[in-house]
């Protein structure tokens, strides 16, 4: 398989009739830099959420006395609501038509990694931008400015309860006259889940040290991020072994120290080489890849885009192709795409053909577009998604995709090379075939373990 092919495939969103693939890793690496689809299927920043959540707010709280203000409310109440649907409609269709689509994969890889979920239609709308803020605006650059981003972000904020930890010594905790103690969440998923990983890097005492460091971040009652010295836990604090904060007044800077330091890190650089080198090449991912990652890692201080380019050019990232499952997302990304469905066709579908088509699907495969229901994402292990049930749900959709493109399908011939490479249609093709009907020949293809795996 000539390397255009591996990589959309492998690295990006999967083969289309309307794109080319890179050539080479240069190229593939020159493909980040390109347009994202952000200005024609565009997202919410997190400013804009935080208005429209803040004018939410102010009609909910004064609604009973007021009946403006119950208008008000209903007003930005479906406002969010819409907002949710045409969030989740723009993030595939952008998917859909990115030429390569290696940024899309890495966005849904970083929004694993930096898992958050949400009900209901602001925290929806509100994970959207933190994808587009935080994710997108970041994974290109150093892994500390990544980890700030993500660590400070309203959503991240709100799904770890951070807004409950409290300084037991700080002055609010005084005024209050009784003892408020603090959440350890954040803490131990940020040593944990998003930089040292599980291991002897740290104690139980970091986290404490850590948690106590962290107080003072906080969302407040319209849903921003704020920052409350008079939540922090009195006095510096030492974690791996460095003293941080004391500060006075206490500073947000002393926090994002922190940061920097955690985020180079040699436990860092493995842990995040090997979840990368994992999630795009092997289930065990080859010590040999993982190293090189983690080197350059190390050698430029967390330079993300530095340590892609050792692993979309490393010889075993090639050699392992075909073992990854394409996880349920990804799967569907790659069935329209395969088949050149417009993003304005996927932005302009009816709700109802929307749950059909995506929402219904995903959580039957196992991935519901809410998110991860635990802090540690979503799992790499191919065993996770290929349960009877979820293979069960691979085929239906299969079967009724090309429904998406009824009257004008190819001949599965064309499509079966369009949508695997020549070399792997050459497997599926005798099968094909014996279908009763064009749409089931199409469908039998993605429906295929050759489709499945990349």
């Amino acid at each position: 398989m000539n390397y255009a092919d591996f990589a959309l495939i492998r690295f990006g969103s999967g083969l289309s009739p309307s794109h080319d693939g890179p050539a080479t890793p240069e190229a593939l690496i020159d493909s980040l830099g390109q347009g994202d689809g952000s200005q024609q299927f565009p997202v919410m920043s997190t400013d804009e959420v935080t208005a429209l959540y803040a004018a939410y707010m102010r009609g909910r709280r004064g609604r009973k006395n007021d009946p403006a203000l119950e208008a008000e409310y209903q007003k930005q109440r479906e406002r969010m609501i819409q907002a949710s649907w045409l969030l989740r409609r723009s993030r595939l269709a952008r998917a859909v038509m990115a030429p390569v689509g290696f940024a899309d994969r890495l966005a849904q890889f970083w929004s694993s990694h930096f898992s958050i979920r949400g009900f209901g239609a602001h925290k929806i709308i509100l994970r959207e931008a933190f994808q587009e803020d935080v994710i997108r605006a970041h994974q290109l650059g150093r892994f500390a400015d990544l980890l700030r981003a993500a660590t400070l972000h309203p959503a991240m904020l709100d799904y770890l309860d951070q807004s409950s930890s409290i300084g037991p010594g700080s002055p609010f905790a005084s005024r209050r006259g009784k003892k408020l103690g603090l959440n350890e969440n954040h803490a131990r998923e940020l040593l944990e889940l998003h930089t040292l990983g599980i291991g002897d890097a740290y104690s139980q005492a970091d986290i404490r040290q850590l948690a106590e460091l962290m107080t003072g971040l906080m969302v407040d009652q319209d849903g921003a991020f704020k920052y409350a010295p008079q939540r922090t836990e009195p006095g510096a604090e030492t974690v791996l072994g460095k003293e941080y904060g004391g500060a006075e007044p206490p500073r947000l800077d002393e926090i994002s120290a922190f940061f920097d330091d955690v985020a180079v890190h040699p436990a860092t650089a493995h842990f995040i080489s090997r979840k990368l080198a994992r999630h795009f090449c092997a289930d065990t991912p080859p010590p040999e890849l993982v190293e090189a990652m983690a080197t350059r890692f190390r050698d430029t201080g967390g330079d993300l885009t530095a340590v892609y380019e050792v692993m979309v050019g490393h010889r075993l990232a090639r050699e392992s192709f075909g073992q990854k499952v394409r996880q349920p997302w990804d799967l569907i990304v790659a069935g329209f795409r395969s088949l050149d469905v417009e993003g304005r066709t996927l932005v302009d579908m009816k709700l109802s053909s929307l749950r059909r088509m995506v929402m219904k699907p995903l959580a039957a495969m196992g991935q519901p577009i809410i998110g991860a229901p635990q802090p540690e994402g979503w799992p790499e292990e191919e065993e996770a998604w290929l349960t009877p049930q979820q293979l069960a749900a691979r085929i239906d959709w299969a079967l009724d995709v090309p429904s998406m493109k009824a009257k004008d399908l190819p001949p599965v011939t064309a499509f079966a090379r369009t949508a695997l490479g020549e070399d792997r249609a050459a497997e599926v093709e005798p099968i094909v075939r014996r279908a009763e009907s064009l749409p089931e020949a199409i469908g039998l293809v993605i429906a295929s373990p050759q489709f499945n795996r990349r």
